[in-house]
């Protein structure tokens, strides 16, 4: 069951619609090529046939303090570090702008590269 967050005092903002938000920016990037699931979505895709929008995506809010990671497949030959900024500012952007959060980070994990298909 995923979280909450306080919106105005009369609404509440679940951890999938950030997530949501999130990898839907993501993918929009040239030089992304997937996201990459973490242990227990693996283990969920795997065991329990499982497959989630937003998968590669964790939110996390602590004492109001919401950090995004963002775990994706890179084109091979891609600028990460460039790719990584232009992750972070348009994620941050969005979330920001659509749910009135104030994000505090947006972290990158390149878990691997591939040729584009």
């Amino acid at each position: 069951m995923s979280k909450s967050k306080d919106f105005k005092e009369k609404n509440t903002i679940e951890d999938s619609v950030i997530a949501g938000y999130a990898a839907q920016e993501t993918m929009k990037l040239p030089g992304v090529i997937r996201m990459a699931p973490g242990i227990a979505e693996s283990f969920s895709r795997n065991i329990l046939g499982r497959i989630t929008e937003t998968q590669g995506v964790h939110v996390n809010d602590e004492d109001g303090k919401v950090t995004v990671d963002i775990h994706i497949i890179a084109a091979y030959g891609v600028n990460i570090p460039q790719l990584s900024y232009d992750i972070q500012n348009r994620v941050k952007k969005i979330i920001e702008r659509e749910t009135g959060i104030s994000v505090e980070a947006v972290n990158i994990c390149i878990e691997g590269v591939e040729k584009s298909r």
